[in-house]
């Protein structure tokens, strides 16, 4: 499709494999899809791999195009354009926040990973991964820490002293997500992997895992 026949939107939202989201607002350029990412990418010093999306408009049409970058490079690998319900949603999404109608912490987890997986048609954004999950996604949204917690406390009732085993045992039942590689509650040392539980539970004000003795904790 000629780029010629597009209108760019002027935000442009970068997943990063290793950094998470990060979002570019008036962004102008030089009215060229891949020229633009590959600036952007140059002036963007800390990423490892991942891809782009911008809002883009042809014929009245709304739609998402999409450019995957390797490790560490600044060129576009691979790249999608999609014009379907799905895309035109994302794009009046993106229009909302830029225009300030939606709060910054809505928007991120409206444009999730898991999210755009479920909605968008593209082998970009379907095989990407995480290598750890993103702050935002483990201490805002993540249910594993909620089911984990609430199977601990229906079992044991909160307030209880309970053997570290057993709260090891019930994060063991975490199905990992598709679109990460390492999940914090997956940590090979399992002291750290309750105190990430713990500080994701008290990030959300759930509750908490005190730990009383090596081999003890506290549902708190």
């Amino acid at each position: 499709m000629p780029e010629k026949d597009l209108k760019l939107g002027d935000t442009v939202i970068l997943f990063d494999r290793d950094r998470g989201i990060s979002i570019y607002q008036s962004f102008k350029g030089y009215s060229n899809l891949v020229d633009d990412a590959e600036w952007l990418l140059e002036r963007t010093l800390q990423k490892s791999r991942g891809f782009l999306i911008r809002p883009i408009t042809k014929d009245n049409e709304e739609g998402i195009w999409i450019g995957e970058y390797d490790y560490e490079s600044n060129q576009i690998s691979r790249q999608d354009l999609v014009f379907d319900n799905a895309a035109s949603a994302l794009c009046k999404l993106i229009q909302s926040y830029a225009n300030l109608r939606i709060a910054e912490k809505t928007f991120i987890e409206k444009i999730a990973i898991k999210s755009l997986k479920k909605k968008l048609k593209s082998r970009i954004v379907q095989d990407f991964k995480y290598f750890i999950c993103p702050p935002e996604l483990f201490y805002g949204t993540c249910i594993h820490v909620v089911k984990a917690y609430q199977g601990l406390t229906g079992r044991y009732g909160k307030g209880s002293r309970v053997p570290r085993t057993a709260v090891v045992e019930e994060i063991a039942k975490t199905k990992p997500c598709a679109d990460v590689v390492v999940c914090p509650l997956m940590a090979p040392n399992s002291f750290e992997a309750i105190l990430n539980l713990d500080k994701a539970l008290r990030s959300r004000n759930l509750g908490g895992i005190r730990l009383v003795t090596s081999d003890m904790v506290e549902l708190t």
